[in-house]
């Protein structure tokens, strides 16, 4: 659910120099729902933030600390609530990966970490709390987020995807149930204006601009075969680049606009449609997860000493 440590880690060698260990007295600072949080701990954290996010030491990153130490141990008591928890081996896949990822192994990763006074426990803490709050939230709120096309098309139509995906764009003038024909006639008229005045995919949407009820939608390419005749055919056959002639159904007059090569574009508009779908859930996973966050910290009793 969060940003992976990984790419902040692979400049850590860089940034500090050695730092001799120093056995010390362990105090604790405060109690998460009866879990403690000592000092050793905050200033790994706080050590683990310089090295890995050019954090200053200071009473800000000393807080910053405490409260993403908090934070991490309601993730692991939301967790064990409803039987879920990181595995050390789970952890053990991150840690090696981004070891890999420094062109180390996972042994050379705890060894460099300990040099500039950073445990590797520190390390993996914040790993398994990320794994375990992650599971929390799909298990709880999953089946709650549900996106569907019209949202996926929104999404495309703003981020500009629909067109760089190529596919199909579809203009509809929508008529009321039982238009009678001088209706009908005079929305086949506005579409045929409609269509003289188009200038290529890129200035689709700007067709519709000030026409009545018109909209827009961005089509996957393979929608083109459940299309109603004619517009199916017409679709079809036609060219890159050339919009279709209107066609009436009981939604409207629908024009189609073809912006890819439908047989290269397949693919593509696939893998682009499910990317965004991908982004809407996460995006609203992770709302869920603030929001719930926000409802457990509200809860718990902190105690500071």
């Amino acid at each position: 659910m969060h940003k992976s440590l990984a790419a902040t880690l692979g400049i850590f060698l860089l940034i500090f120099a050695t730092h001799g260990g120093h056995a010390q007295d362990v105090a604790i600072k405060l109690l998460v729902n009866d879990d403690p949080i000592s000092d050793y701990d905050i200033a790994q954290r706080a050590r683990f933030l310089q090295l890995t996010a050019k954090e200053q030491p200071g009473p800000a990153l000393t807080e910053k600390s405490t409260e993403m130490l908090i934070t991490e141990h309601l993730q692991f008591q939301e967790g064990r609530k409803l039987g879920i928890t990181a595995s050390e081996a789970d952890v053990n896949r991150v840690v090696e990966d981004m070891a890999s990822r420094n062109n180390l192994d996972a042994a050379g990763l705890a060894t460099a970490l300990s040099s500039s006074g950073v445990n590797i426990r520190t390390l993996k803490n914040r790993i398994g709390a990320q794994m375990v709050w992650q599971r929390v939230i799909g298990q709880k709120f999953r089946r709650e987020v549900n996106v569907n096309d019209a949202q996926v098309d929104e999404a495309l139509s703003q981020s500009g995807g629909g067109s760089s995906s190529g596919g199909i764009k579809q203009l509809r003038l929508p008529l009321s149930s039982g238009a009678n024909q001088k209706t009908v006639a005079a929305r086949v008229a506005e579409a045929e204006n409609l269509r003289a005045r188009f200038r290529g995919c890129g200035s689709f949407q700007s067709l519709a601009n000030g026409v009545d009820g018109a909209t827009v939608r961005n089509l996957r390419v393979q929608d083109a075969s459940t299309l109603g005749s004619p517009a199916r055919v017409l679709v079809q056959n036609a060219k890159v680049g050339q919009m279709t002639p209107p066609t009436v159904t009981r939604a409207g007059v629908e024009l189609y606009a073809v912006c890819a090569s439908q047989t290269a574009a397949a693919s593509g508009a696939l893998d682009v449609r499910d990317s965004a779908k991908r982004k809407i859930m996460n995006d609203e996973l992770l709302a869920k997860a603030d929001e719930y966050m926000k409802e457990v910290r509200d809860k718990a009793f902190i105690e500071y000493r």
